[in-house]
């Protein structure tokens, strides 16, 4: 008899973390596992699922999309959308009686199993950097109170971070299992051609960042340092992929610093990896991230990469430098020199994505699959 495996990530929006637990479902699928997808929120909303993965919604798409209003702060939405699936998720238990649970679930899973007494084995996956920490320290707190939780975390100095700022870790036991974020399909679409033409001009220096524009990437940052780079080279250009509440700021900042035939804002694009590997360069400027996945791609497709040395894991996705050039986090001067040096040392550059091959490896999903499925079946006998 298969394992019941329900996946839970309750967003605001389709996020990383979304991406990589579907990539995790989908690759383990086979006669092994049932797959399930429990729905909260905006999760995987705009994702192809295939058909051998069920999907449940927890909450009615229309509930959902009427407390998801401009006016309400997404705290207070996604604090309802756990109220509203409590009971059809004690519904689902009692009914399906699942062997796993995985992805982001304290809170849910511990009302949850209270009220319905069934305790499934608990995966909780802690992918990156939380929006809110009030609700991270209450998942934390809670799952202690669970059986049989296991802490799933993408790089060791999560970890480090977790004691330092929720004095957690030392009370806690982490699996360390990297984020499912390359495949071949990626690498594929990243090889199609980009219909711009500043890429396709060897004259021209392109730079692209990728990301929701708001406060967390920083765009500010980036726009700041470009205007210092290009006043010392003319045939510079910046491209930002994404959407996000400060994009009229981050233009407004653009018109402002005389950029306006330099930067170009490309919105929403549903292969952003043919950008990345048709750049000379890749900058993510963020306050904070998980390993950063766009920096990972980046890496995959073949690109150099400046990152900011921002908490808690893009120094370890380019290994403190060897990969990529780090900056200190809102330092636009720091930033500029290094967007100077990536040009003068181009080649420099590409050998240090040389040298990242290896390294990539493991966050092809398959071979994230695979950690899984020892975690499920050696832990788990």
């Amino acid at each position: 008899m298969k394992k019941i495996i329900s996946i839970i990530s309750p967003q605001w929006g389709t996020a990383g973390t979304d991406i990589n637990l579907l990539k995790i479902a989908e690759g383990l699928i086979n006669e092994e596992f049932d797959v399930r997808l429990l729905i909260v929120g905006d999760e995987w909303f705009d994702k192809k699922i295939k058909s051998e993965i069920k999907v449940v919604y927890l909450i009615p798409r229309y509930i959902f999309k009427f407390i998801k209003r401009k006016y309400i702060p997404w705290k207070i939405t996604m604090i309802l959308s756990v109220i509203f699936s409590i009971f059809p998720l004690i519904f689902y238990l009692k009914k399906n009686n699942g062997n796993y649970i995985l992805g982001l679930v304290p809170i849910l899973a511990f009302l949850g199993f209270l009220i319905s007494n069934v305790k499934p084995k608990i995966i909780f996956s802690i992918q990156g950097l939380p929006r809110s920490n009030i609700i991270f320290n209450l998942n934390l707190f809670l799952s202690k109170f669970l059986p049989d939780v296991d802490y799933v975390i993408p790089t060791k100095s999560m970890s480090e971070y977790l004691d330092e700022m929720y004095n957690q870790s030392e009370s806690i036991e982490y699996e360390v299992v990297p984020n499912a974020v390359l495949d071949s399909n990626l690498i594929s679409k990243s090889k199609e051609s980009v219909d711009h033409q500043w890429y396709s001009n060897d004259e021209i220096f392109v730079i692209t960042a990728v990301g929701r524009l708001t406060n967390q990437k920083d765009f500010t940052n980036l726009i700041n340092a470009f205007a210092l780079t290009a006043n010392t080279l003319d045939f510079i250009r910046l491209v930002i992929i994404g959407a996000g509440e400060q994009k009229e700021l981050l233009q407004s900042l653009v018109e402002d610093l005389d950029l306006s035939s330099k930067v170009e804002f490309l919105g929403f694009q549903s292969n952003p990896y043919k950008f990345m590997r048709a750049s000379d360069l890749f900058v993510m400027s963020s306050k904070w991230e998980g390993p950063g996945h766009v920096l990972i791609e980046a890496l995959g497709t073949g690109c150099p990469v400046i990152t900011t040395n921002c908490p808690i894991g893009p120094a370890d996705s380019v290994q403190n430098g060897e990969f990529g050039e780090l900056v200190e986090v809102g330092n636009s001067k720091a930033l500029s020199e290094a967007i100077l040096y990536s040009f003068k040392n181009q080649s420099d550059m590409l050998l240090k994505v040389k040298r990242s091959e290896n390294y990539m490896k493991k966050f092809y999903t398959e071979n994230v699959v695979n950690e899984y499925k020892k975690l499920l079946t050696n832990k788990y006998r």
